[in-house]
Parts: C-alpha cells; sequence; structure tokens
C-alpha cells in the first residue's frame, strides 16, 4: 500500500497541540480532508483548463500565468458569488 503525502510529521507541525493530544483519527480526517480538496481542484481543472493559453494569440482565452490566482479563489473564494 502506497503512503500518504501527507506524513505523520506534516501532520504534526499543522495541528494545534498545545493543550491536547493528537490522535491517529485526526491525521486520517486531515488526509481525507487533502484527498478531497485534490478531487475538488482536479474537477476544477477538468472544467476550467481549456480556458487558458501559452499562445502569444489569446482570442477568448486567458494567458497562463492567471491559472494560480483563479484556481486560488475558485478553492478559496474571498467573497460569496453572485446567485
Amino acid at each position: 500500500m502506497t503512503k500518504h503525502p501527507l506524513t505523520n510529521k506534516m501532520c504534526w507541525e499543522i495541528a494545534d497541540t498545545e493543550d491536547r493530544t493528537f490522535s491517529s483519527i485526526e491525521r486520517d480526517n486531515m488526509r481525507s480532508a487533502a484527498d478531497w480538496q485534490l478531487e475538488q481542484v482536479m474537477k476544477w481543472l477538468g472544467k476550467n483548463l481549456y480556458n487558458y493559453t501559452d499562445d502569444t494569440y489569446l482570442g477568448d482565452m486567458s494567458p497562463m500565468h492567471m491559472l494560480d490566482d483563479d484556481l486560488k479563489e475558485a478553492m478559496r473564494p474571498t467573497k460569496e458569488k453572485n446567485k
């Protein structure tokens, strides 16, 4: 079985463990949350990546350098979208 890339050490570094113990269930939950977020990123890329190009002629497309900020905003929106 392949080990999760979010190691025990990384989990300990992320966790707030000053006043309590940090359980293996919490580590598993952190890993599940990381996997879920990765799935969301892949879904967003599947729907939106075709809107970006590194070609010099953009047409209706966005330049590739905007992908990073757009992806971050999609994963952690700072404002509510209009419904």
